[in-house]
C-alpha cells in the first residue's frame, strides 16, 4: 500500500520537477550568452546555439572595431571589414593631421597630404610668430616676414618699456625712446615715493622733492603716532607734540586699567 502511493506521489510531481529543470537550464543558458556577448571569462562556447555564435562573433567584431578607434594597443585591424578600415585609416589620418598641427613629436609629416602638409606649414608658423610677439626663446626669426619682424619689435619695446616702469631687472634702458625715458623717470619717482610714504627700506629719501619731503615727513609722524598709541617699542616720543603725548600716555592707562572696571 505505502509502495502504491509513493509511485503516485512521484508521478504527480514530475512534471513540476522537469518544468523546474528546464527553466534552469534556460537561465544558465541565457546568463552565458550574456557572457558571451560581453566576451567575459565565464563564456562558455560550446553550449551557445549557431545563431547565438554568430550573434557572439558580431559582439566581438564590433568590440575590436570600438578599441580600433579609440587608438588601443589591443585592436586587431585583421578583424575590419573593408568599410571599418577605411573608417579606421580615416581616424588614423585625423589624429596624425591634429598632432601635426599642435607640434606633437609623434607627427608623421610622410602620412599627410600636400594640402594637411601645408595647413600644418601655417599653422607652424603661427605658433613661431606667436612666440616671438611673447619673446619667448622658441621664437625663430628666421622665419618671419619683414612685416611680422616689425610686428615683434614693436612687441619687444613694448614689454622693455613694461619693465622699465616697473623697475624690473630685465628693463634695458638703452631701447628707449627720449619720451619713453622720461615716463621711466616718473614712474621710478612715483614708486619711491611710495616707499617713503609707506616707510619701506627701498626709499630714497635723496629723490623727493622739497614737497614730497614734507608729505613723508607727515606720513612718518602719523606711523610714530599710532606706534606710541599701541605702546609699541618703535615709538619716538620726541616727534610727539603735547595734545599727541597726552593721548599716548591716556592709550597707556587705559590699557594698565584691570578688565571689567
Amino acid at each position: 500500500m505505502w509502495h502504491g502511493l509513493l509511485v503516485l506521489v512521484a508521478l504527480t510531481m514530475w512534471p513540476s520537477l522537469g518544468a523546474e529543470q528546464a527553466r534552469t537550464a534556460e537561465d544558465e543558458s541565457a546568463a552565458n550568452l550574456a557572457n558571451c556577448l560581453k566576451g567575459l571569462p565565464a563564456c562558455d562556447l560550446s553550449r551557445l546555439s549557431p545563431a547565438e555564435a554568430a550573434k557572439v562573433s558580431a559582439a566581438a567584431k564590433m568590440r575590436n572595431y570600438d578599441r580600433c578607434l579609440s587608438f588601443s594597443s589591443h585592436c586587431d585591424p585583421t578583424l575590419l571589414s573593408p568599410e571599418q578600415v577605411k573608417m579606421w585609416n580615416d581616424r588614423v589620418r585625423q589624429r596624425n593631421l591634429e598632432r601635426c598641427l599642435e607640434a606633437h613629436p609623434q607627427c608623421d609629416p610622410l602620412a599627410l597630404s600636400k594640402t594637411q602638409l601645408e595647413t600644418v606649414r601655417q599653422a607652424a608658423k603661427r605658433r613661431n610668430l606667436e612666440a616671438c610677439l611673447r619673446g619667448s626663446a622658441k621664437c625663430d626669426p628666421l622665419e618671419l616676414t619683414p612685416e611680422e619682424m616689425r610686428r615683434v619689435r614693436a612687441a619687444s619695446q613694448q614689454r622693455n618699456l613694461e619693465d622699465c616702469r616697473q623697475g624690473a631687472s630685465s628693463c634695458n634702458p638703452l631701447e628707449l625712446t627720449p619720451e619713453q625715458a622720461e615716463s621711466v623717470r616718473l614712474a621710478a619717482r612715483r614708486r619711491n615715493l611710495d616707499s617713503c610714504l609707506e616707510g619701506r627700506a627701498s626709499c630714497d629719501p635723496a629723490q623727493l622733492s622739497t614737497e614730497e619731503r614734507a608729505a613723508v615727513q607727515n606720513a612718518l609722524k602719523k606711523r610714530n603716532l599710532q606706534r606710541c598709541l599701541d605702546g609699541l617699542a618703535s615709538c619716538d616720543p620726541s616727534m610727539l607734540t603735547a595734545p599727541e603725548s597726552a593721548a599716548v600716555a591716556a592709550a597707556y592707562r587705559k590699557r594698565q586699567r584691570p578688565k571689567g572696571r
